[in-house]
């Protein structure tokens, strides 16, 4: 409807004059009047920092565990480096090998500890050695390849493996960090080359 046939129609019908007096009244009251509104700041707290909090120390508690584990970890593969194999004899350089990598898992603990981010990228790998390394001493065990006490160096790395589940799963409960900002590029185009 053109305006002006709808301000001419206000002018002569006073009901549609008084309808538009009152809506424009009372939406220009609620536009401008206060509302007490309740003070939710506590119970928004309580339900977003007291569960970070809880977050938090458990991650603290998971990475010293996750730390004692790599020394653990670290301190059964040291032996080998000098050919003293636990709970089993092993040639020079199969000990290294062993050694080698048992030395890389209790390094990936421990930076895994430091920085919990890192947690999520060592989970498959652990996983797959951790799966294979289980069905392989199960053949070894029941072959007399291999000892008990020589398995139960291997606990280590399933406790590590489970610690640091655990971890990216709590980390993954932590609010998102912040992006640091960019620097915006100067808006002088013969600068732009120079920033």
């Amino acid at each position: 409807m053109p305006s002006a046939s709808l301000d001419q129609h206000l002018a002569t019908c006073p009901d549609c004059a008084r309808w538009l007096a009152d809506a424009t009244r009372l939406t220009r009251q609620v536009r401008l009047s206060t509302v007490d509104m309740p003070d939710l700041s506590a119970r928004i707290l309580a339900d977003v920092v007291l569960p970070t909090r809880r977050v938090l120390r458990r991650r603290l508690v998971l990475r010293a565990a996750l730390a004692l584990v790599a020394v653990t970890q670290l301190a059964i593969a040291l032996p080998s480096l000098v050919g003293v194999g636990v709970g089993m004899p092993m040639s020079p350089h199969l000990a290294h090998e062993s050694a080698a990598f048992d030395i890389a898992v209790g390094v990936a603990f421990l930076a895994a500890a430091l920085a919990p981010r890192r947690a999520a990228g060592l989970v498959p790998l652990l996983a797959t050695f951790v799966l294979v390394l289980a069905v392989l001493s199960v053949h070894d065990l029941i072959d007399g390849e291999v000892t008990t006490a020589r398995e139960l160096t291997h606990l280590a790395t399933v406790f590590g493996l489970v610690l640091l589940v655990i971890l990216d799963r709590t980390e993954r409960a932590l609010p998102p960090r912040r992006a640091r900002p960019v620097a915006e590029p100067p808006a002088d185009p013969k600068l732009r080359g120079v920033a």
